[in-house]
């Protein structure tokens, strides 16, 4: 079950980079946007590994969490980047 959450948020993450590209808006108001979508999901398990370090997996919380930071920001960039190839294409 694990396994198929973080491949949707991957996946969810890779088109929202795709989407974000296509909206009219200023690129401060995309990278809010970018950093709103991608921040929330690892903070839920980086908080708690952060506050109570004393307890057993905060080590591995705290390196779940900056994995699936890393992997959706590398993955929104990826959507940016597959959608501003296409533009440029055509």
């Amino acid at each position: 079950m694990a396994q198929i959450v973080t491949a949707l948020y991957l996946l969810l993450m890779l088109g929202a980079g795709w989407r974000l590209f296509g909206i009219g808006w200023s690129r401060g108001a995309r990278l809010a946007t970018a950093a709103a979508l991608v921040c929330p999901v690892p903070l839920l398990l980086l908080i708690p590994a952060l506050t109570h370090p004393e307890r057993p997996f905060a080590g591995l919380l705290r390196s779940v969490s900056v994995a699936l930071l890393v992997c959706g920001l590398l993955c929104l960039i990826g959507g940016f980047s597959a959608a501003w190839l296409r533009a440029r294409r055509q």
